[in-house]
């Protein structure tokens, strides 16, 4: 059985390819992102749907759309294969009768970065690197810590000031080594890591700057469609921070267009904070290349508040001008309340994760987003890493009562009147 249909390496840029197995961040040639590509006129004629029905429920069934070349080298926790769930709230509040919410608070580490990893660091392993570094926010680099550990790989994360102190307590927890990573802009982080690729040799876990994190958010496009009967939802709505949540998505789509498996593609939606949005900036715009845009210190959205997108977010700008999508912004209060919404539906999201549903609010009452579409929004992470935002979106009950049946009585007796 084929493990792998992957076949190459080919620059956004120069169009140059390389050979797959070596440790390439962005191109030797001309400094662009690379990307993977695979045997598609094999795919179609060796695969079928079916195949991966009795499959294990993780992001692993598909690993034939992944560059790995030996499922021995897999490091995995179980990630992925997380629920599609059918909205029993906001889509009554917004008159969204196929609303459904993909659920990656679920994961091992408590975000959508653990899908990533996974796929990183096991392709890590097969070339046989034994350290490597990644920027973060906070929840890739607890993933990257996690996924290294399991791996025996020498995790080096530069933590940015802003993350939040549990984070950066989980990405020591993982027993990988920390530094806090000062910067005016994320122009600046760009520039560094691009810098060490070229002067160092140093291979990074960075998104994009890294090809191989994102096809693993492939699996976003595969689970969901087979969740639909093999069909796309109308609309995918992702948070974007660097993006590649939403390029990986948007490209798994577009493979299972290719095959036939699917015979339409989604509208791809972008959110991110109204205190930065630069990728929105640019959309509104109607520009191709993001530029440098707002102040990350003033939004709750730590994940998603990049000022500046790696290579221009050129990626994820294509996704939503290829696929008839959006971009638009989202205010704290707004990613509050949407926070509150999804409480109700069972899901305690972070900031950033709540900031799609969000978003939906405010297509639903432009007319982005009609009555009947099919819209997914992922929870890319948990409220758990960010709890003072939860307790923030939610009042401590002031009732109170003594250990006495009548005390519980009237408490009850009010309650449920």
């Amino acid at each position: 059985m084929t493990w792998s249909y992957a076949t190459h390496y080919s620059c956004d840029n120069c169009t140059e390819r390389f050979e797959l197995m070596q440790p390439l961040n962005t191109c030797p040639s001309c400094g662009g992102l690379l990307e993977i590509q695979y045997d598609m006129d094999r795919m179609k004629v060796e695969l079928q749907p079916q195949l991966f029905d009795s499959r294990e429920p993780s992001m692993w069934r598909w690993h034939e759309f992944y560059p790995l070349q030996d499922g021995a080298n897999v490091v995995s926790m179980g990630e992925g294969g997380t629920p599609l769930l059918p909205s029993v709230y906001a889509g009554k509040k917004l008159g969204l009768s196929k609303l459904y919410f993909k659920n990656d608070a679920l994961m091992p580490t408590g975000s959508f970065k653990d899908r990533g990893f996974s796929l990183a660091v096991s392709f890590a392993k097969e070339l046989g690197l034994s350290r490597g570094l990644t920027y973060s926010s906070g929840n890739a680099g607890a993933s990257f810590a996690a996924y290294a550990s399991r791996a025996g790989l020498d995790a080096t994360v530069l933590v940015e000031y802003l993350a939040n102190p549990i984070k950066k307590a989980i990405i020591g927890l993982y027993g990988a080594h920390t530094a806090t990573l000062h910067f005016e802009s994320m122009t600046d982080i760009s520039a560094m890591l691009e810098q060490a690729v070229r002067d160092l040799g140093l291979y990074q876990f960075v998104n994009f700057i890294n090809p191989t994190r994102h096809e693993a958010m492939k699996s976003y496009a595969y689970e969901i469609s087979q969740a639909l009967g093999w069909k796309a939802p109308d609309v995918m709505i992702h948070p974007v921070g660097t993006g590649g949540g939403i390029w990986g998505a948007w490209k798994g789509f577009c493979e299972l267009k290719q095959l036939a498996w699917i015979d339409a593609l989604p509208k791809m939606v972008a959110v991110q904070p109204s205190a930065t949005g630069p990728i929105v900036q640019a959309f509104k715009q109607g520009a191709r290349q993001a530029e440098r845009h707002g102040d990350p210190t003033q939004t709750i959205a730590q994940s998603i508040a990049a000022d500046a997108p790696i290579q221009g977010g050129r990626r994820v700008l294509n996704a939503i001008y290829d696929s008839g999508g959006f971009a638009e912004v989202v205010t704290n209060e707004e990613i509050i309340e949407a926070v509150q919404w999804l409480g109700n539906e069972g899901i305690c999201a972070e900031p950033a994760s709540a900031a799609s549903l969000a978003v939906l609010k405010r297509a639903v009452s432009d007319g982005l987003v009609q009555p009947d579409d099919c819209v997914v929004c992922v929870i890319t992470g948990s409220g758990l890493k960010q709890p003072s935002v939860i307790q923030q979106a939610i009042a401590e009950s002031e009732l109170t009562l003594n250990a006495s049946f009548d005390d519980l009585n009237k408490l009850l007796t009010d309650l449920w009147k």
